[in-house]
C-alpha cells in the first residue's frame, strides 16, 4: 500500500481518493482478444495502486513513486489527444481523456500519484462513473488506450475491472460479458518473466498482428472455428498488399490497417489466422477441463498455446 506520506511530501497535501488495481495473467486465449474472442484471465494478489486529489490549480500533475518515471505536468486547458509513441504518463492521460470524452466536462486540475501508469485506474478515480457498470467502465478503459496508438482488443481492461476473488474469468466480447470460472483446488500457476520488456505502444509491430488477423478473417465470416482452420490452410503464408488488394479490394484492406501499420507491404496471413482459430478452440475446451477438474487437460492446452504462440506469433522484439 502507497504511504499517504509520498503524496503529501510530492503535493503538499493528502490524497483525497484511492485505488487498487489487480493484475492479471492470462491463463489461455493469447492475442485474440482484439479479433473479438474469448479469453480466461485471472487477477492477481499483486496489483497496482493510485492516489489522487484536485489541487485547485489548472494543472493536472502526475507523478510515479518509482523515480525513474520523471514527474510530468499538464497545463489546463489541455488539447492533448493521444501520444505515439507513448511516455508512461500518457496511458494516464488516456483515462483521462477518456472521461473528458464521456461526459464532455470541464477539465479540473489534480494532483495523482501512481506506482505504474494503467488507463483502468484514472478512470476508476472519477467518482462520477458511479452509475455506470463495470462492463462500460472496462469498454472505455480499452477505448481510451487507442489513444497512445495500440488497437487491443479489450482483455487487459475488462479482466482488471471485472475480476473477482477466487476465480479466473471467461471473458468475451461485443457486447462485454464475463463469467466466473472455478479452477481446480489444486490448481496451481506459475508466472515466469522471460527477461525481456516492450513498449507494445513505442513501434507498429503489436498493430501488425491485429491487422493481419482482420485480413485473415475478412474470407472466414460466419463460420464456426472448425471450418476457420481449415480455411487457413488455403490462405497464403505470406501476401503483398498488391495481392491483397486483389483479393480483397483495396477499401477492404485500408479498412483494416491502423494508422501506423499504413505503410506495410506485406502480411503473414495463414501463421496468424492457425493461432488465432486454434487459440480460440483451447479457450473454450480449457473451460470445460476446468470444470471437469481435469488437470492434466489444462496443463496441455496452456502448453499448445505456448506452442501456437512461438510458432506462429515470434515475440514482438526480434
Amino acid at each position: 500500500m502507497v504511504d499517504t506520506t509520498k503524496f503529501q511530501n510530492v503535493f503538499g497535501h493528502l490524497p483525497t481518493v484511492r485505488v487498487f488495481c489487480p493484475g492479471r495473467v492470462n491463463l489461455i486465449g493469447e492475442h485474440i482478444d482484439y479479433h473479438g474472442y474469448g479469453v480466461l484471465p485471472m487477477a492477481t494478489e499483486d496489483g497496482t495502486e493510485i492516489l489522487a486529489a484536485p489541487n485547485g490549480q489548472s494543472i493536472i500533475r502526475i507523478a510515479n513513486v518509482d523515480d525513474q518515471y520523471l514527474e510530468h505536468t499538464v497545463p489546463l486547458p489541455s488539447d492533448w489527444s493521444g501520444a505515439s509513441p507513448p511516455k508512461w504518463y500518457d496511458y494516464v492521460l488516456c483515462g483521462w481523456k477518456g472521461i473528458m470524452e464521456k461526459l464532455n466536462s470541464d477539465q479540473i486540475g489534480f494532483d495523482l500519484l501512481v506506482e505504474a501508469a494503467l488507463t483502468t485506474w484514472m478512470i476508476h478515480t472519477n467518482k462520477i462513473f458511479e452509475g455506470i457498470t463495470r462492463e462500460e467502465i472496462a469498454d472505455l478503459c480499452a477505448i481510451a488506450e487507442h489513444y497512445v496508438g495500440t488497437q487491443g482488443g479489450g482483455m487487459d481492461q475488462a479482466a482488471e475491472v471485472l475480476a473477482v476473488d477466487g476465480g479466473a474469468l471467461r471473458i468475451d466480447f461485443s457486447p462485454l460479458r464475463s463469467r466466473v470460472v472455478t479452477l481446480p483446488p489444486l490448481a496451481a500457476f506459475t508466472v515466469l518473466h522471460c527477461g525481456d520488456t516492450l513498449n507494445k505502444a513505442a513501434t507498429s509491430q503489436y498493430n501488425e498482428r491485429v491487422v493481419e488477423g482482420r485480413l485473415a478473417g475478412k474470407e472466414a465470416l460466419g463460420r464456426s472455428l472448425e471450418e476457420m482452420l481449415q480455411l487457413c490452410e488455403g490462405l497464403p503464408s505470406e501476401a503483398s498488399r498488391e495481392e491483397l488488394e486483389n483479393l480483397l479490394s483495396k477499401e477492404v484492406v485500408d479498412e483494416c490497417l491502423s494508422p501506423n501499420t499504413q505503410h506495410l507491404t506485406s502480411f503473414k496471413l495463414r501463421p496468424r489466422a492457425r493461432h488465432v482459430y486454434s487459440e480460440a478452440l483451447r479457450v473454450d475446451k480449457f473451460e470445460e477441463a476446468c470444470k471437469a477438474g481435469e488437470l492434466l487437460e489444462m496443463g496441455k492446452l496452456m502448453y499448445a498455446s505456448h506452442e501456437s504462440c512461438s510458432k506462429h506469433l515470434p515475440p514482438l522484439h526480434q
